[in-house]
């Protein structure tokens, strides 16, 4: 889900020439120009993009929070309304969220994080690997408040 996201914002950016995108932008691009979805839908995309912290919103601007330079562009790419839809079970999701906001923050590759979230499981096994990975987050210096949050959520429903 992320990825699509990610290539949406790309085309968006691509296609404006702009840095700092408007709400316009994305519905003119994604409802009117390439017809992926009605413009009452592009409002719940850019809502999850800044949940998901792809989008940072500056005033009426939106700004990218993720490099362009890795965005590979399927040939038949399309996002739809079902792809904004949210899973009932988010702990797998948020797991990937956190795990790619370390990468990004201390460069290590995915795969050595989760070892070493591993032995960290092997210390504290009545931990979920969610919590875990929240705690490595935080001693490597990462924000993840917005995730914490959205997960403090779903415990406490």
């Amino acid at each position: 889900m992320i990825e699509k996201f990610k290539i949406a914002i790309f085309l968006v950016q691509k296609k404006t020439g702009r840095q700092e995108l408007r709400k316009e932008d994305f519905v003119r691009i994604i409802s009117f120009e390439n017809r992926w979805m009605e413009p009452s839908y592009v409002e719940k995309f850019l809502d999850l993009a800044l949940r998901m912290n792809l989008l940072k919103k500056s005033g009426d601007s939106y700004i990218a929070q993720f490099s362009m330079k890795e965005i590979e562009v399927p040939v038949d790419f399309e996002i739809n309304p079902s792809d904004l839809e949210i899973k009932e079970e988010r702990e797998e999701d948020i797991f990937k969220l956190i795990l790619e906001r370390i990468e990004k923050k201390t460069g290590k590759k995915r795969n050595e994080i989760v070892s070493e979230i591993n032995k960290m499981r092997q210390k504290n096994r009545y931990f979920t690997i969610e919590t875990l990975a929240f705690i490595y987050a935080r001693e490597n210096s990462v924000q993840i408040d917005d995730l914490l949050q959205e997960y403090e959520k779903k415990i406490w429903k």
